[in-house]
């Protein structure tokens, strides 16, 4: 974070004035510079600043090592033997300097003093399409090249593509990325059908080893975005459209900084949340193993020896959902996967996956998705 002249660290090299400057009597300075190789000496305490122009940053220092950074906020004198230089933030600033000697000795630094900008370094400037498809089985798009970025994120089942001549497999919770004009088939396997998001953008973005010819399995802080992401390319609000560009950097970003941590070492956690974390991820997985069975609370509560109120509160602190909307919808979802593989009625996938009835089950399929399982395993095979 920045520091500002009115902070109280600034007090060792100078103080804040509420007078002002005398133009006529004052040098006038024009400047865009983001480093400086050298520092100006005040020989008096008189050496007042003020900025007219732009975002400032002053660079000061007891020495010529130990060099401090400040934004100027207020009008400043500066202390006698004190190393300053300036640094323009915005795109160009001016200042004024008043001083009873008006000369300021140089000394040069051991070593160039940069500013380090905060600015984007990946920009999306436009999505061009947007598509959550469902492939039955053995189904087969045999590829193609385009001069924009895709991103394709596996929902339910098992997606395989072929980039560039190498084969990967995508599962549920994988993303891949597809860079300009890099050649990419997908397809299912006879054994599997697939739900996932597809989405072509136009992005300037200059590290393509770094998302391209690998997937990526996301962590659970990304499903939300992901949802999110899904939710606003979905909605007609206002300014839908540019959270879903911010949506979809903040799933890039987190995907980088995922590939990233790999490599470097874990940070240390508090141990309340690494026992939470361990505790959901082990409750969610019981849950994904056994979604064919009748999952109640109080089957969770046993099994893992916590209380009710406990349950909800991991769920919803960390999922954002309750338990039971998450086993409802991920039995739904599953639904769709086994009426996709084609292989069961519906009485059958009611009764698989523990729903009372076959018409409760078509009433929360209806509810949740819009249409029947009837109308949708039409529109799959149609």
């Amino acid at each position: 974070m920045f520091n500002k002249t009115t902070s109280p660290n600034f007090k060792d090299f100078g103080d804040i004035t509420y007078k002002e400057l005398d133009s006529n009597t004052s040098t006038f300075y024009k400047f865009s510079n983001k480093s400086i190789k050298n520092f100006k000496l005040t020989t008096d305490d008189n050496t007042m600043i003020s900025v007219s122009k732009g975002v400032v940053m002053i660079l000061v220092s007891l020495g010529i090592n130990n060099i401090k950074s400040f934004i100027i906020n207020r009008n400043l004198i500066i202390k006698k033997g004190v190393y300053f230089n300036f640094i323009s933030i915005s795109d160009e600033a001016e200042i004024l300097i008043s001083s009873h000697s008006n000369e300021f000795p140089l000394v040069d630094l051991e070593e160039e003093y940069t500013y380090s900008s905060i600015s984007s370094s990946l920009n999306i400037n436009e999505i061009y399409t947007k598509f959550y498809q469902e492939k039955g089985i053995n189904y087969n798009f045999p590829g193609e090249t385009h001069p924009y970025w895709e991103l394709t994120y596996v929902d339910n089942g098992v997606l395989s593509t072929t980039v560039d001549g190498k084969d990967y497999e995508l599962r549920q919770g994988d993303l891949i990325f597809y860079a300009p004009l890099q050649f990419h088939t997908q397809s299912t396997l006879d054994k599997n059908s697939s739900s996932y998001l597809t989405i072509n953008f136009n992005m300037d973005f200059n590290h393509h080893e770094l998302l391209c010819n690998k997937v990526f399995n996301l962590q659970r802080e990304s499903y939300s975005v992901v949802s999110n992401l899904i939710k606003e390319l979905s909605n007609d609000s206002i300014y839908s459209n540019d959270l879903a560009l911010c949506y979809l950097k903040q799933l890039i970003i987190q995907t980088l900084r995922l590939e990233n941590s790999y490599s470097q070492s874990r940070p240390t956690t508090h141990m309340q949340q690494t026992y939470e974390n361990q505790l959901l991820n082990d409750i969610i997985k019981f849950i994904n193993d056994n979604i064919d069975s009748k999952i109640s609370v109080d089957t969770l509560c046993s099994h893992f020896c916590i209380s009710t109120s406990m349950l909800h509160s991991l769920f919803k602190k960390n999922m954002n959902n309750t338990v039971k909307n998450y086993i409802n919808e991920l039995k739904l979802n599953k639904s769709k996967e086994l009426i996709k593989s084609s292989t069961y009625t519906l009485s059958e996938i009611s009764e698989i996956l523990g729903f009372s009835s076959i018409h409760y089950f078509s009433k929360k399929f209806k509810s949740s998705f819009g249409v029947s399982p009837t109308e949708y395993s039409k529109s799959i095979y149609k």
